[in-house]
């Protein structure tokens, strides 16, 4: 036997699934946080219903499975922050500005998703929420304002609109117009069997500002009636409330000759101008010049500005613009109506929304104008090459967008020249889990691959590198457990109050999240080498994520009323600090749950030479003071699960007078100060015969910190020489 040795681990590792592992990382390390104070492992760790001091499930009594959620901030700090989220085909908001938290449903009948479809995607902009799924027609959400309790059930349909432009406008009716006798001009307006006749003076001095209105020729000296004919065209286009200009209408016109002889007048034309659908707050008119036959224009019916009508009421415009006076040419491209009408994704990036094709067109990206999210030019696309696949998420960083595909994560730039062009970043590394897409500041763009989970570094531009990184490699064995078929269902976000990356997966032939994977990004610059950043979490029933204004992070339940009945678990939940498992009714009374089990177990050491058989002595568990909760060690050898169970000590220091603990003291008494909590060790003594591997760990539902640990060993000289004879 050599002589005692110790092996130290200042920092307690996350899990890590292959093997051999480093010692310092675990085999299991289950529903822990990060202790930022200490770097170490806490326990403090469950959730909690949305609804504060909830003593029902109201107002999310009847929510199935939450499929997707989304947390919109309009204003800063908080300020109009709205939650929607998707059930049983049901698009709501949580309203709860009113004072009391309220359910308004924003539209029902909308696709249910299969288990190997993703939940709607959801793109804030400064006009409202852009929500697609793939198979409705998208809706964009402005949830503001509301008014109180009362007001909220009747403004809510209000908050909802069909994104984009269906299709063009009917044409606009131009009424005729009868020129006037030349004996005299009779009336200003004279009507009947369909025309309007308004006429203006050509002569300048007829009337103030007299000769800058009118439309066609005002002398016909030919002495021949019908002579200078006048040929008029227009059309109309609608402007939504996110300022974006749809598709022109068809030509509305009308056509006049003048009597013989007549001298001096010109004509206003009454134009009927349709309305638009909800949504939209202006119409512009665009008519052409005078192409009739001999007329300058002679058959040029290209289109000028007009007039901005400032409503969606007025039916009727009286057009009395010279040619000179007409504005800009109608848009060339021309505008056209939506592109996509059922896509699955969007963006905002640069400005401009973009959208993928659906899946009539898979490989397809369409781009708004800049700053006009609705607005769409017929040559504002890009057509991505076959060998990539469908399109599977769009996610913008920095200047570029990053676009995932079935078979390849493409990259769109923009060129000097305003154009966009497409490189390809892999086709060995993709996504099929659009929801697991995720920023996480000072390490990239994190998503779940087929083969891991990845992480998009650096910048795109100016010569800067750009890597794809594997940072699943030390779970691949929890990875493995994915349902491929229902990956479309994992589900991520990144909190910068708990600086975690949390992903939930379908595993083992589940068709919806039920295995947590969370990285710990500050454990990513420890700088103990190998240490894992990664956790898992059991028991928490996540449908789908979200985080609040202020880093919190909320989920919809994966279940929810489905399983029937009115006492099981259902709606919004936050993960918190809270030491429970959410709310469970106790006789008629909803009460919190039993606290998550704690697992943490070390990885398999040898401690050197595997072949060699070990001695471990002890182990010394470096803890935080947390007063009475009990820490039993287990430790177990050579791959066997079966654990010998130690003595148990309480996280106190153990050569000094125990701390304070709360609810069991008053501060102020005498020799009951605050402290401080302390860094302690705790050494259990180790009694086994000789291992090659050895592990050891704890389960526990109580309030502990584990910093780190250390193992005191001796290795003997007995080593293994042969297998089993087969």
């Amino acid at each position: 036997m050599q002589a005692p040795s110790t092996f130290q681990s200042q920092t307690a590792g996350g899990v890590e699934t292959s093997l051999p592992q480093n010692p310092s990382n675990a085999g299991v390390a289950e529903n822990l946080v990060t202790d930022r104070a200490t770097g170490g492992l806490s326990t403090r760790l469950g959730y909690e219903p949305y609804i504060v001091n909830a003593t029902s499930w109201a107002p999310f009594g009847s929510c199935g499975p939450i499929s997707s959620l989304h947390v919109d901030q309009a204003l800063s700090a908080g300020a109009r922050q709205h939650i929607l989220f998707e059930e049983s085909g049901n698009l709501h908001l949580v309203y709860e500005a009113a004072g009391t938290d309220v359910l308004r449903t924003l539209q029902t009948g909308r696709n249910i998703p299969a288990p190997d479809e993703a939940g709607s995607w959801y793109t804030s902009t400064p006009h409202g929420v852009v929500i697609t799924n793939g198979k409705d027609r998208p809706v964009i959400v402005k949830a503001w304002p509301l008014g109180d309790l009362a007001d909220s059930s009747s403004t809510i349909t209000s908050c909802l609109r069909p994104f984009g432009f269906e299709g063009a406008p009917r044409p606009p009716s131009a009424r005729q117009v009868r020129p006037l006798n030349p004996a005299g001009p009779g009336p200003t307006i004279a009507g009947g069997s369909g025309g309007t006749t308004l006429w203006c003076p050509a002569q300048g001095s007829a009337i103030p500002d007299g000769g800058r209105w009118g439309l066609g020729s005002s002398n016909n000296t030919s002495g021949s009636a019908g002579d200078e004919p006048a040929i008029y065209g227009w059309a109309v286009s609608f402007v939504s409330a996110s300022g974006s200009e749809g598709p022109l209408s068809g030509l509305g016109s009308t056509t006049w000759g003048l009597p013989a002889n007549a001298v001096g007048f010109t004509y206003a034309v009454a134009v009927e101008i349709p309305t638009g659908p909800p949504g939209t707050v202006a119409r512009k008119i665009y008519r052409t010049a005078n192409y009739a036959t001999g007329a300058p224009a002679q058959g040029d019916d290209t289109l000028y500005f007009v007039e901005l009508i400032r409503n969606n009421v007025d039916t009727l415009y009286f057009d009395a613009n010279r040619t000179s006076a007409l504005g800009a040419p109608a848009p060339a491209p021309p505008l056209i109506p939506l592109p996509s009408v059922r896509p699955r994704f969007s963006a905002l990036h640069r400005s401009r929304l973009w959208l993928d094709g659906g899946e009539n067109e898979a490989t397809t990206l369409f781009y708004s104008e800049s700053g006009l999210i609705e607005q769409f030019a017929a040559d504002a696309f890009i057509t991505l090459s076959s060998e990539g696949g469908p399109i599977t998420g769009l996610f913008p960083l920095y200047q570029n967008l990053l676009v995932f595909r079935e078979k390849s994560i493409d990259i769109v730039q923009q060129n000097a020249d305003g154009s966009f062009s497409v490189s390809t970043l892999s086709s060995s590394v993709t996504c099929r889990s659009p929801h697991s897409i995720a920023a996480v500041p000072g390490l990239g763009v994190v998503f779940l691959a087929i083969d891991g989970v990845y992480a998009v570094t650096g910048g795109l531009e100016g010569g800067a590198v750009s890597e794809l990184v594997n940072v699943g490699a030390q779970i691949e064995g929890l990875l493995e457990r994915v349902t491929p078929d229902c990956a479309a269902k994992a589900w991520a976000n990144f909190s910068a109050a708990t600086r975690e990356y949390l992903l939930h997966v379908p595993t083992d032939g589940s068709d919806r999240p039920e295995l947590g994977l969370v990285l710990h990004v500050d454990r990513l610059a420890t700088q103990q080498a190998g240490l894992s950043p990664w956790t898992t979490r059991e028991g928490f029933p996540v449908g789908c994520l979200a985080t609040l204004y202020d880093g919190t992070v909320i989920f919809g339940h994966h279940t929810g009323a489905q399983t029937g009945g009115s006492v099981s678990q259902r709606g919004l939940f936050v993960i918190s600090g809270k030491r429970a498992l959410g709310k469970a009714y106790v006789d008629n009374v909803l009460e919190y749950t039993a606290p998550p089990t704690s697992i943490w177990r070390s990885a398999w050491m040898a401690f050197g030479d595997a072949q060699y058989q070990k001695q471990v002595q002890s182990v010394v568990l470096w803890v935080l003071t947390t007063g009475a909760p009990k820490i039993t060690m287990r430790h177990y050898k050579d791959f066997s699960l079966t654990p010998i169970i130690e003595r148990t000590y309480v996280a106190q220091p153990p050569d000094a007078k125990p701390l304070p603990e709360l609810d069991k003291a008053v501060l102020g008494a005498s020799a009951t100060t605050f402290q401080d909590a302390r860094l302690v060790p705790l050494r259990f003594s180790v009694a086994h015969q000789g291992a090659a591997w050895w592990a050891f760990g704890f389960e526990t539902t109580d309030d502990l910190v584990l910093v780190g640990f250390e193992v005191d060993f001796a290795q003997a000289a007995t080593k293994v020489i042969q297998g089993v004879r087969g």
